[in-house]
């Protein structure tokens, strides 16, 4: 699989990467199950709708029980009441913890890979930044495809200068090679390596 490099100067290349990585034919279904689990498992679960006990409304009756020709009613706390109590709602302890092997996490990063490999290049100019944004997105506005193009930056290690310089772009998410998963590949609209980091993956995947 041929993917396009950028050398330190600038001067637009090409790299070979490894087929079985980038190259192998995408199993949408294992794909799909991995992102569902990864969304899945990025849920805090914490959400909490309050009851009619824990309402703080009055616990007086509302109208009388007879004489008005409405029906019959106590608390304003009810849940069929505007601002009362939720019935059946969250309580905070829900469990959205989903598991994927080692094995299908592995394949399905190997998916996501394949799928994106048109979406994916290296470049070596980021090595050289020095710490400011304002040469970071220099090098973005090279290379994006769209100015609110989602960016995946994967680094062979915490390299301080480069992640200060791309910290402060929105739509920049960077992370090292053993951090990488099937969901922050799928969903990003540019993949960039850098030689290490790109050895270092197919290393990890093969």
């Amino acid at each position: 699989m041929k993917l396009v490099k950028y050398t330190a100067t600038g001067t637009k290349s090409s790299l070979t990467a490894e087929d079985k990585v980038f190259g192998v034919e995408v199993n949408q279904v294992l794909l799909a199950q991995a992102v569902r689990s990864y969304m899945s498992n990025s849920r805090q679960g914490t959400s909490q709708a309050l009851t009619r006990a824990e309402v703080k409304r009055t616990k007086a009756k509302w109208y009388a029980q007879k004489g008005t020709g409405r029906a019959r009613h106590g608390a304003q706390s009810a849940p069929i009441f505007v601002g009362g109590g939720v019935a059946h709602g969250p309580r905070g302890n829900a469990n959205w913890k989903k598991k994927l092997t080692k094995v299908f996490k592995r394949q399905a990063l190997v998916a996501a890979l394949s799928a994106q490999a048109g979406n994916c290049l290296v470049d070596e100019r980021i090595l050289s930044l020095d710490g400011k944004t304002k040469s970071a997105q220099k090098i973005l506005d090279k290379i994006a495809t769209s100015p609110k193009s989602k960016i995946l930056i994967i680094l062979p290690d915490t390299e301080e200068k480069i992640m200060r310089a791309f910290n402060n772009l929105s739509q920049v998410n960077m992370m090292q090679v053993h951090d990488v998963n099937a969901l922050d590949v799928a969903t990003a609209d540019q993949i960039i390596f850098t030689s290490i980091s790109l050895k270092a993956l197919e290393k990890r995947l093969s």
